[in-house]
Formats: structure tokens, sequence, C-alpha cells
């Protein structure tokens, strides 16, 4: 397909969509991820970080479903916030009599977000009551929250399979709503291809001069095309969850919409585009979800290159293999070490350890020789074969002997001998399993020359090598450290895993040591 076919398939400009809404439910919507909940101190923290990156809305929750939502609309408003916050509720039959909408009219909230069935299945199956009836729950909700002075946004549940259910319904269910200032479509079940959410919403524009929204669900993994099918049309208003949060499969994802609306499509959001990976990141650690390493825009590995042609080429231009500028996002260009990397990749790494060397330079095809046989897999060990092929610094301390008992109840106790310079150490240290008493006791020992407090292990994993060998398989154990602002990782193979794992802690200490004290 040439670049014209496309642009007439799906031609959203700044021309047809001048100015995004962006309404975030990460904290409605996205608290019904399954194993998801917030405390009320999560949801004001991240309130002030989504408002801070530059989202219109902030839908916060269900009122009438829990207490925290209820004190949560109670405390924002000391905030400050530059977003407008938005409660969340339901149709009712009687809403000057409905307990569940009093709750909504007390959080004086900037929006009252109402939905209401839209798919005639769901009217007679889930709500049981008419038609007709659903239709007057609907205008008579909206019609009672706007007399209290309130401002009112319709979601439209389902509005996608109610269209093609029953078109003449789904649009009944609009009219019945139009005195919301903004209607939005929902794929409910995010089952909708694009072309049909292109063709609806073009009816929909044209029948109604709400303002029309889009909410899209990621079943099928086509979330950012169909809010762009219905940005074609000129909907403008764009409902998602930071990392993709929510029900099943999640929402529309933030973080590879706004890159691809903004940075793609040249629209203009309106947030802090640079601050996004970190946004990102800052969810994961407040959900405790974690993010997958390729996922685009905002993933650890999505500006990573690994293949020797492919380092070489983006060090002669980084056009060569990626499709954009990773600070765009806040994401950072990664050159792996591998058996693939080749010798590109190589004195790359070293320029960044501060080494200039030439490809012909022995210490080249020692370095590469030592990654062909894998026992150089990290940037950090490349530092220290480096480190003892060019300046003869092996580490500031070896470990001369270890000893670890384990008990029935699975505490250990490891002795070690470690030897600085001249002098020499014996620590004993205790701890949950050999590996952890292990750790404790060699930073006891290195704590009596240098100073290891800020030193951190973030990770611990175990690869089996070959498991046809079982329980006498060779265990690859990495190890993922921290100090201040720097991260790195170190590895260690054996078929014990106490020794697997003491080698991947002599390379990261060392390492750590060497770049502040070498």
């Amino acid at each position: 397909m040439n670049a014209g076919s496309w642009s007439e398939l799906n031609p959203v400009s700044p021309k047809t969509v001048k100015r995004l809404v962006l309404y975030d439910t990460t904290l409605r919507d996205g608290a019904q991820t399954r194993g998801l909940k917030f405390s009320l101190e999560d949801k004001l923290a991240i309130s002030r970080r989504l408002s801070d990156f530059g989202f219109h809305y902030i839908e916060a929750g269900w009122p009438s479903s829990n207490p925290v939502d209820r004190r949560y609309f109670e405390e924002v408003r000391d905030l400050g916030l530059k977003a407008k916050t938005v409660a969340f509720g339901m149709t009712s039959r009687r809403p000057e009599k409905d307990s569940r909408i009093d709750d909504l009219v007390r959080t004086q909230a900037d929006i009252i977000t109402i939905f209401g069935k839209t798919w005639d299945m769901h009217v007679k199956d889930v709500l049981h009551v008419s038609l007709d009836e659903n239709l007057h729950m609907i205008s008579g909700t909206i019609d009672y929250l706007k007399s209290q002075g309130l401002r009112v946004f319709f979601d439209a549940e389902h509005f996608f399979d109610g269209y093609k259910a029953n078109p003449d319904y789904a649009l009944a269910v609009l009219e019945a709503a139009k005195g919301a200032e903004t209607l939005v479509l929902c794929d409910t079940n995010g089952g909708t291809m694009p072309w049909e959410v292109d063709s609806i919403t073009k009816n929909v524009v044209s029948k109604f001069r709400n303002n029309i929204g889009v909410h899209a669900h990621n079943d099928t993994g086509m979330a950012v095309m169909s809010t762009l099918s219905a940005m074609k049309n000129g909907v403008a208003h764009i409902q998602g969850t930071v990392n993709g949060l929510g029900e099943r499969c999640g929402n529309l994802d933030w973080c590879e919409f706004l890159p691809v609306a903004g940075i793609k499509l040249g629209l203009q959001p309106g947030v802090e585009m640079k601050g996004l990976v970190k946004l990102s990141r800052y969810i994961v650690r407040m959900t405790g979800f974690s993010l997958a390493k390729n996922k685009p825009f905002v993933g650890t590995n999505a500006f990573s290159h690994k293949g020797g042609v492919h380092i070489d080429a983006m060090l002669k231009n980084t056009r060569a293999y990626e499709h954009m500028n990773p600070d765009d996002v806040g994401n950072s260009r990664l050159f792996n070490l591998s058996e693939q990397a080749g010798r590109a990749g190589v004195l790359d790494a070293a320029r960044r350890h501060g080494y200039r060397l030439g490809k012909e330079q022995p210490a080249v095809r020692e370095i590469m020789e030592e990654m062909n046989r894998g026992r150089v897999t990290t940037d950090a060990e490349l530092f220290l074969l480096l480190s003892e092929k060019i300046d003869g610094k092996k580490g500031l301390f070896d470990l001369v002997s270890y000893e670890t008992v384990v008990s029935s109840g699975g505490d250990a106790k490891t002795e070690v001998k470690v030897r600085i310079n001249d002098e020499t150490f014996h620590e004993i240290a205790e701890g949950v399993g050999p590996v952890h008493s292990l750790d404790v006791a060699l930073r006891k020992a290195l704590s009596k020359k240098f100073n290891t407090e800020k030193l951190q292990l973030t990770n611990y994993r175990v690869r089996i090598l070959n498991q046809e060998k079982a329980t006498a398989a060779i265990v690859e154990v990495f190890i993922e450290f921290k100090a201040g602002g720097s991260t790195w990782s170190t590895s260690g193979a054996s078929d014990d895993i106490i020794k697997a794992s003491k080698d991947a802690l002599i390379k990261g200490y060392n390492y750590y040591l060497l770049k502040n004290y070498g």
C-alpha cells in the first residue's frame, strides 16, 4: 500500500482533528484490572501526576460503589489540579430519589459521567427494563443532574455492538442523551473492527452536534486503530488509561496512542510527551503491574539493538533502524552485547566507558572471543573485561573462600574471607537462603573499606540452560543492581546455583567499586 492510498484510508490530520481532548480513566476503568486495588493515597498521588502530564479530565472513581472514591472527591479539591475531575455513575429510574445519584451530586466534581445501555440485548437481558424505559432513564438522569448545576458527559455503553444489532435504537439512545455535553461511543467488548468504527462514527457525527468521543477496549489489539478510525471523522474526545490498564485486555493505552497521534500524525495532544516513559514507569511502580520490555515507545527494548549489522548501521545513522528519536518520549537507545554484536558494538560500548579502541587491537579480538563463548553478556561485564585487558585491574577485592550451611527450615549462614589490597576480612552472616546470606556476608566485609549503603539488588533471575539434565542442569543467574541513578546487571553460570550466584555478585560489586573507587 503506498502512502497516498493510506492517506485516503485514514486521513487523520490537524485538519480533521484540531484539538484533542484527553480523558483519562486509569483510576476508574483502569482500576477494574484484575488484581489491582488503589488506596486513597494512591489515587491522590496519581491524580497529581496525570494532571501535571497534561490530561484534561481525570475520571477518578464511582462514589456510590465504595468509600475510598467518596473520600477521594472530598480531598482532591485541596490539590489544585489543572485537570478537571470526573465522577462516574449509572442511569436511574428516579434520580431525584436515588442515593447513588446523591453521591454523585455531593462529590462537587467538575464533570459527572453517566453511562447507559445502548445495546437492546443488554437493556432486555441485563437491565431488565423495556427499551422505552431505558431511554427515559437516560434522559431523566441527565436532566436531573443538569438541574443541579452539573456538567454531564454520557458514555454510551456497548454502542458499537448495539448499533450493529439495532442501529435505530442505538441512535435513539444518543438522542435521549443529547442533553449531555459529550456523547462517548464505547466499544465496551473491544471486538469492533476499525473499519466498522469508521463507518458508524461517520454516521453518528453527521446526525449529532454534540461533542462526540470514543472509548475503545483492546480485546482484539486494535484499540489504537479503532480510535484513529473514529478520529478520521472528527472525533476529538479520547478516553484511555496509562499502560492500557482495564477490564480483560485493557483500554486504549496512552503510551501507544499519544506518540502515534502527536509524533506520527502531527497532532497537538498538549501533554509532556518527553515525560511519557516516566509516567508509564510511575504507574508500574504504583500498581505492581510490569510492562513488556518490547512494548512500543516506552518498553526498555523499544529502541534496543543487538545484531552487529544493525549496530554498525546505527552508529553511522540512527535512522537506519529506528522510526523516531527515543528522546521524544523520554526513552533511551540501547546497544546490546551478544555474540551478534560485532566489533562496532564492542567499540561503541568501550567508548561509553571511556576507552578509545581501534578495530584491530588485540583487546577487541579477545573481548569478542569471550562474547562468542557466552562469557560476556552484559554491559557491566564488558567494562570489567576492559578494565582487566586495558588497565590490568581485575577488581578491587577477591573472595578468598566461602562456606554456607543451610538449615532444614531454609535459613542459611555463610562465612566468607575477603581480601582487599593486603588485608583479609572474615565475616559471618545469616540470611533467608544461601544466596541471601552470601550477599549479606559479602556486604559486611566490603563495608570495612567501602561505602556500600547506596548499593541495592533490584532483581534476581535464574534460567536453566540444559533442562534435560534435570537437577544437574547448568543454571544462569542474572542479578540487577542499582546505586543512585545507575543500574547494571551481571551474570554467572554453573551447575551449582550458589556458585553461579556468587560469580554474579562478585562481578556486580566489582563493577560498582571500580566505577566509584577504581
